[in-house]
């Protein structure tokens, strides 16, 4: 009998086509562990199908100035509609043109505006986005986090994009070499010509990861501006003063398993795993004993949302756990 489970059904599935009756199956199938992880293969490979579409925002702007440009070349005269329209001289047709962008960008403030000089990326909790920026290069934007990309000249003129929160990069190189810059608000950049790396600029903690390639970091440090130069499975730290340190990592890639929906702990602790679930899902988890938050958690976790990760990891630990009426807060006990 053939499998009533196939990849078509699933990734109609995740496109939100499945009908109650297919939802159900899909339910029952997956509550078995290899079944589960099939389900995440594919998954990624959806998402990485479906990554989000970019306008060319630059090249519909220039089409409509063209469109004004063509209409200025003829204009109605005042009460006499039935006059022959008569042709502007092209001085004062150009004219016109530079003072109404004018009077635009002075009425509203235009190039001021974020949403019109960049293109903003920003996911929610619990969310993550794909992207292929203009040069080709593919960034996956974590939860709660936040990307701005130059809508003018990028790729161009420059290639500096600006980021807070998690995102992982696989930047192209150029044939002119030109520099891919990733601009933080933690007071460190993150220079690259082509490379795969994962930048984390939360409010508690900082940190870099390198894959492949090299890049070179551009961090302030004290009154002055340092730079370490990275290799493949460095980590660079900052500590709450923005003090640098690097180590090596045998497994970089485990910074970026979130991309799968796979969070790898090593170490980790119950307190620094809490700020994982306020930064990621928005959920605040709190733990009254401090020898309790101070214990450490090891392993490859699978889950969807807040809700099975969080399930997971109480259930491995033996911990119980109550919530606060209106379910925004948890508190974790023995």
């Amino acid at each position: 009998m053939k499998d009533p489970i196939s990849k078509e059904l699933i990734f109609n599935y995740f496109s939100g086509n499945a009908t109650a009756f297919e939802k159900d199956l899909i339910d029952r199938w997956s509550a078995d562990p290899q079944a589960r992880e099939q389900l995440f293969i594919w998954l990624v490979e959806w998402e990485n199908q479906n990554i989000q579409y970019n306008a060319d925002v630059d090249g519909a702007i220039i089409r409509h100035f063209s469109r004004i440009d063509e209409q200025t070349e003829e204009t109605i005269a005042g009460p006499a509609a039935a006059q022959p329209l008569q042709r502007l001289p092209a001085q004062r047709k150009s004219w016109l043109i530079a003072a109404a962008v004018t009077l635009l960008l002075l009425a509203g403030g235009w190039f001021a505006r974020d949403h019109v000089r960049y293109e903003i990326y920003t996911t929610g909790f619990g969310q993550i986005e794909r992207l292929v920026l203009p040069d080709g290069s593919k960034v996956v934007l974590n939860a709660n986090s936040t990307l701005r990309v130059p809508r003018f000249g990028f790729g161009k003129t420059t290639r500096d994009v600006y980021m807070t929160g998690e995102a992982d990069f696989a930047i192209t190189h150029t044939e002119n070499h030109q520099k891919f810059i990733v601009h933080t608000e933690k007071n460190f950049d993150v220079e690259v010509l082509g490379t795969e790396f994962n930048v984390y600029a939360r409010p508690r903690r900082s940190r870099v990861v390198l894959n492949k390639g090299k890049v070179k970091l551009h961090y302030l440090k004290g009154s002055e501006t340092d730079q370490i130069v990275m290799r493949p499975g460095d980590l660079v730290t900052f500590d709450a003063p923005g003090q640098a340190s690097v180590k090596k990592t045998t497994n970089p890639a485990n910074y970026s398993a979130w991309k799968a929906h796979r969070f790898v702990f090593e170490n980790e602790s119950l307190r620094d795993i809490c700020d994982l679930f306020e930064d990621n899902f928005g959920l605040k988890i709190h733990i009254p004993d401090s020898t309790l938050a101070a214990q450490t958690v090891s392993g490859s976790f699978t889950a969807l949302n807040a809700e099975e990760l969080f399930e997971i990891l109480a259930d491995d630990s033996g911990l119980s756990y109550s919530r606060s009426e209106d379910g925004k807060v948890i508190t974790l006990d023995y």
